[in-house]
C-alpha cells in the first residue's frame, strides 16, 4: 500500500497488530509510531476530518477502540502557546505532527511525591517536532507543548485510554505544587458540511 492511500483505518490496523505482539511496550510502541509516521505523509490523511477544525481546536475523536482501550483523537494548538505540564497517568501517547512545529519538553520529578500536592519537577530535555514526527510519551511521562509562533500545530494524539477514565496529575514548577483530577474528553468528531 503505498503512502497515499494510507489512512485512519490502516493506522488503526496495524496499531491493534503492534499492540497485540508479545514485545515489550517500548517496541510495541515504536511500531505504533512507525505506523503514525506512515499516516501522516500521507498528503491527504486528514482530507476527512480537517472540517472539523473550523468548528474548533478539539480533540476531535477519530476512533476508539473498547476492546484494546485506546483512543485517536485530531487537535489543533494555537500559535506561539505553551500548554500546562502535566502526565497522562497510565495512558501512554503517540503524539504525531500534520502540520506545523512545536517543542516538546520533558521533564523528570526529584521528589518521592511523598507530600500531598507538592512536587519537585524540572526540565529534562527538549524534543523539536516538525511535520510528520511523533513523540512516543510512555505513561506517567511529565511533559509540556510550545507551538511556534509563526503558525497553529495540527496533531494526531493516540492515547493508550480514554483520558476521562484515569488520574492524570498538573505541574506548577514555579510553586512546586500539582494537582490531580480526571483528563478531558475528547469531542465527537461533526458530520461535514453540506
Amino acid at each position: 500500500m503505498d503512502r497515499a492511500t494510507y489512512g485512519l483505518a490502516e493506522f488503526v490496523a496495524d496499531l491493534r497488530a503492534a499492540l497485540r505482539a508479545d514485545a515489550p511496550e517500548a517496541d510495541r510502541l515504536d511500531a505504533g509510531a512507525t505506523a503514525l509516521r506512515r499516516w501522516l505523509a500521507n498528503p491527504d490523511a486528514l482530507a476527512d476530518y480537517r472540517h472539523a477544525l473550523d468548528v474548533g481546536r478539539g480533540p476531535w475523536l477519530l476512533y476508539a477502540a473498547p476492546d484494546l482501550g485506546f483512543v485517536v483523537t485530531l487537535l489543533r494548538k494555537t500559535a506561539g502557546v505553551s500548554t500546562p505540564v502535566h502526565h497522562h497517568g497510565e495512558a501512554w501517547t503517540l503524539y504525531g505532527i500534520a502540520d506545523g512545529n512545536e517543542l516538546v519538553h520533558r521533564y523528570q520529578r526529584r521528589d518521592d511525591g511523598a507530600q500531598p500536592g507538592r512536587a519537585d519537577v524540572c526540565l529534562a530535555v527538549d524534543h523539536p517536532r516538525q511535520a510528520g514526527e511523533v513523540e512516543i510519551e510512555p505513561a506517567y511521562a511529565i511533559h509540556n507543548e510550545t507551538t511556534s509562533a509563526a503558525r497553529d500545530t495540527i496533531a494526531i494524539a493516540v492515547r493508550g485510554r480514554d483520558l476521562t477514565t484515569i488520574r492524570q496529575e498538573w505541574f506548577d514548577l514555579e510553586a512546586g505544587t500539582v494537582r490531580a483530577d480526571a483528563g478531558h474528553a475528547a469531542t465527537p468528531l461533526p458530520a461535514p458540511p453540506g
